[in-house]
């Protein structure tokens, strides 16, 4: 992924969980203020994941546009911080009480995340505008196939009730239910299959 592309999955991203629960606790203000928030958190993430994630977009003409999936091996959680230029940029980014909230919500899940080896589905999103034509269920089951093609479980966290049937389907239980930020946030795991 060149750097064009990679800010276009990051501003893809940043509209994806705009609205997502957990995002409207840690990053308080307006829609604009939080996809704005939310653009630098997904550059730092997409810098730090270089080279070790599997990151997954569409397979259509600007697909970057449209969403994208951020996945770990086993053994790879969690990301080493994002270079120092993408640090600042999020810090700064993000304002003091926004890095303050994420770093408790962080805190609070990794006290939580498994530690038996297992793929780890960091974030799947898609655009509000592409929602609906099968292209988050297209990017999950390609990465699904990969990690089943390795005999490996896998794990995620998602804080929106009506993703849980979307990936009770694909194969995911619900492991743990958490209130993080007065939040709910549910813990789903995968067998290896």
């Amino acid at each position: 992924m060149d750097a064009s592309e990679a800010l276009e999955l990051a501003d893809s991203l940043a509209l994806a969980f705009r609205d997502n629960p957990l995002n409207r606790a840690v990053i308080r203000g307006s829609a604009a203020r939080r996809v704005r928030s939310n653009r630098y958190g997904m550059r730092a993430t997409l810098a730090a994941a270089g080279g070790r994630a599997t990151v997954l977009v569409p397979a259509i003409q600007a697909g970057a546009g449209l969403g994208g999936l951020i996945a770990l091996a086993p053994g790879g959680w969690p990301l080493p911080p994002p270079p120092v230029f993408a640090q600042l940029e999020y810090w700064f980014g993000q304002g003091f009480g926004t890095l303050r909230r994420w770093g408790k919500a962080y805190h609070a899940l990794a006290e939580l995340h498994p530690t038996e080896p297992h793929w780890y589905l960091q974030l799947l999103g898609v655009a509000p505008e592409a929602r609906g034509r099968g292209i988050g269920a297209g990017l999950l089951e390609a990465w699904l196939e990969d990690v089943d093609r390795e005999g490996a479980s896998a794990y995620l966290e998602t804080d929106r009730r009506e993703n849980l049937g979307f990936y009770n389907r694909a194969g995911f239980e619900v492991v743990g239910a958490e209130e993080i930020l007065g939040t709910p946030i549910w813990r789903m795991g995968r067998p290896p299959h």
